[in-house]
């Protein structure tokens, strides 16, 4: 049966389309509240969207 979830290898950064990690971005404030599940390879937050806001990572083609 096929399954409807992407490798971690297939997702990359919305933004920048580089690949991503599944482990928080590293340096997370405690105060911003619970941190993203994935972050860059280098351990920054995911290219946010114009207005800020924090993208979830999209398969990469």
């Amino acid at each position: 049966m096929p399954s409807d979830t992407a490798s971690i290898e297939e997702l990359a950064c919305a933004g920048c389309h580089e690949s991503v990690v599944d482990e928080p971005p590293t340096g997370w404030p405690a105060a911003a509240g619970q941190p993203p599940e994935f972050s860059h390879r280098d351990g920054s937050v995911l290219c946010p969207d114009t207005r800020g806001r924090l993208r979830e990572p999209v398969e990469a083609r």
